[in-house]
């Protein structure tokens, strides 16, 4: 899972299809959605997977309304097509992340 900056995301949410996790190293719940979603990865190759530390990066927050650590945000072509905040599980996740590579690919 590659850590982007603000100005980094703008560009890499362009790409097809794009998974980024906004929290900060400080949330416990936080690194474990993000151990979590780095082992996963490996099973979406068609997938980027990336993530912003909210403290280094304000503006992101700001610019995708993310209020809340941990917020997960898929995007394809640059528009953002789902999100989950705070409470949820991962099943949900790589449940969303099957549909929609299946219906892509």
């Amino acid at each position: 899972m590659k850590e982007v900056s603000f100005n980094e995301l703008q560009s890499e949410i362009e790409k097809e299809l794009v998974l980024v996790e906004f929290s900060t190293p400080t949330c416990g719940v936080c690194t474990t959605v993000k151990r979590k979603l780095e082992d996963i990865e490996e099973n979406y190759p068609q997938w980027k997977f990336l993530y912003v530390d909210m403290n280094k990066n304000p503006e992101a927050s700001g610019a995708f309304t993310v209020f809340t650590a941990p917020t997960i945000i898929i995007f394809h072509n640059g528009k953002e097509l789902n999100r989950w905040a705070r409470n949820f599980g991962m099943n949900q996740i790589t449940d969303y992340l099957n549909r929609l590579t299946e219906m892509l690919f």
